[in-house]
């Protein structure tokens, strides 16, 4: 597909497809008069067609997204000025960062403290630990897979625990164990599994099980502060992992927004902390935790915008668009902030991925009964990844477990938190086991 014509010279380039759908950052762009490059998989530019997705003005496929000599080569290839260039998907975010100082050339360069290192799970806890001890973590270690010291770790994190690889991203290879035998069989299948791009995973991390209520923070860093966009509790299911069915692991089933204005103190402390410990200044944040009654435990950070469809429900919290925000605190547009949060109907705003027909159907119930509830329904999802013309069709072994199969999304709107929550969970109460 070729470049097309716009006002502007410059290019905007989003490395990575989202998954969810949603392409806040196509849109910004667009409006800015900005030509659109898209940097993915081949595979998963394939796949993108199939599931119908909107294009850019140039889709350019490069084999390994997560290396930034390989990108680069790519872009300096078309000979275009690029102005901004940002991760749309957390498997690349480490290489945005790496690439962003060396090749944009926008009306403001933002790197006056050089070039950002993304900290992948095990590096934000210890970053955090050092920085702001007071801020509570579950028990943990982290150990490369298959390494000679491994075994000596093992046991200093009891049952339950939870098994993850320390650079994934959308739930991929997370693991509830409950003993010795399912931690093994977790470890097993970390060392079989594929990333998003078809790599390895390398470091494994051993957490503490924490029962609570999980919650993320969705915000925005503009010269190392915090302005918080919104606060979500989130809807989790525990289910057979997708690929390793007899281990369980984790859905983010749905989330319930709450403006920013309206986040406790000690969230606010804890966006803070999390951005001064890991060195952030500049660009979109979101914090996920756990809370019971022993406090906020800190769980990990994004530096992107939240997926599964998180940056929609945001701009509906808030009435601003979080990817504009982004634009705007990048290029120096203006100084990002806030309408204030307005009581009423509508106040709060929440969504479930729904699994079936069944759950959407809920929602039109609801709909019925008068609640305001917004129905979208997914496409069908295309027949199996050998529909897919590339010769690395592995690359999509991630997604296929993660980000298909799924009927569709219902959002709900109420005047309070409580009243949203009801109707959700009434939807996918099978799923929630309520």
């Amino acid at each position: 597909m070729a470049l097309m014509t716009t006002t502007s010279s410059g290019a905007f380039v989003q490395l990575g497809a989202t998954r969810d759908g949603l392409e806040p950052y196509l849109d910004a762009a667009r409006r800015r008069g900005l030509q659109t490059i898209l940097v993915e998989t081949p595979a998963y530019l394939s796949w993108r067609q199939h599931l119908g997705r909107r294009p850019f003005d140039l889709e350019l496929p490069v084999e390994h997204p997560s290396q930034p000599a390989e990108v680069q080569h790519f872009l300096e290839s078309l000979g275009v000025p690029v102005t901004l260039l940002l991760a749309g998907f957390e498997r690349y975010v480490e290489c945005a960062f790496a690439l962003a100082p060396v090749m944009e050339h926008g009306p403001r360069q933002r790197w006056p403290h050089g070039a950002f290192n993304p900290l992948d799970k095990w590096g934000q806890r210890e970053a955090l630990a050092h920085a702001c001890p007071r801020v509570l973590q579950p028990r943990h270690v982290s150990f490369e897979l298959g390494s000679p010291g491994a075994s000596a770790m093992l046991t200093r994190v009891g049952f339950p625990l939870v098994v993850k690889p320390s650079n994934g991203s959308g739930g991929l290879g997370v693991f509830l164990v409950e003993d010795a035998r399912q931690r093994d069989q977790a470890l097993a299948a970390l060392g079989e599994l594929s990333n998003y791009d078809g790599g390895r995973f390398e470091r494994v991390l051993l957490e503490e099980f924490i029962e609570g209520r999980e919650h993320s923070i969705q915000g925005l860093a503009h010269e190392g502060r915090a302005l918080l966009l919104t606060t979500c509790e989130k809807l989790v299911t525990r289910e057979p992992a997708p690929g390793t069915p007899e281990l369980r692991g984790f859905r983010e089933a749905g989330h319930i927004a709450t403006h920013g204005d309206r986040a406790e103190p000690a969230l606010r402390a804890l966006a803070q902390a999390c951005l001064d410990a890991t060195g952030y200044r500049e660009g979109p944040f979101h914090v996920d935790l756990l809370r019971n009654q022993g406090g906020a435990f800190f769980v990990e950070m994004g530096f992107r915008l939240s997926g599964g469809g998180l940056s929609g429900l945001v701009d509906r919290a808030t009435g601003m668009k979080w990817a504009e925000l982004v634009f705007e605190t990048h290029l120096g547009e203006r100084v990002p902030a806030l309408p204030p949060f307005r009581e009423g109907p509508g106040a709060y705003v929440g969504q479930v991925t729904c699994a079936s027909e069944d759950e959407l159907r809920a929602g039109e119930t609801l709909r019925a009964k008068g609640v305001t509830v917004e129905v979208q329904r997914f496409a069908a999802t295309p027949p199996g990844v050998e529909t897919v013309a590339s010769p690395r069709r592995e690359a999509l072994a991630a997604d296929k477990l993660r980000d298909s199969g799924f009927a569709g999304r219902l959002v709900v709107s109420g005047t309070t938190l409580e009243e949203v929550r009801h109707s959700l969970q009434s939807c996918i109460s099978a799923r929630l086991g309520v």
